[in-house]
């Protein structure tokens, strides 16, 4: 009888075990998710900075020309 007690607490605890992992796979996915779109709007944030960046970079080296034309040297 107190095998059978034992057995049946052990079976109980791997049933309440898997079933508190289903929860809690649930909510990792969902908070994966939510990471994954916000990682996505960052990138976009990054790429939108990088692609100004170059732009006034570009606009940097073309001023510096036009005052190395004129012998003004920064």
């Amino acid at each position: 009888m107190n095998r059978f007690v034992t057995l049946s607490v052990i079976i109980c605890s791997v049933f309440a075990v898997f079933s508190f992992s289903g929860c809690t796979d649930e909510a990792a996915e969902a908070e994966m998710n939510r990471l994954k779109a916000e990682n996505a709007v960052l990138q976009g944030q990054v790429d939108s900075l990088q692609k100004n960046l170059d732009s006034l970079t570009a606009y940097g080296d073309s001023v510096k020309k036009s005052l190395e034309k004129l012998d003004m040297h920064l």
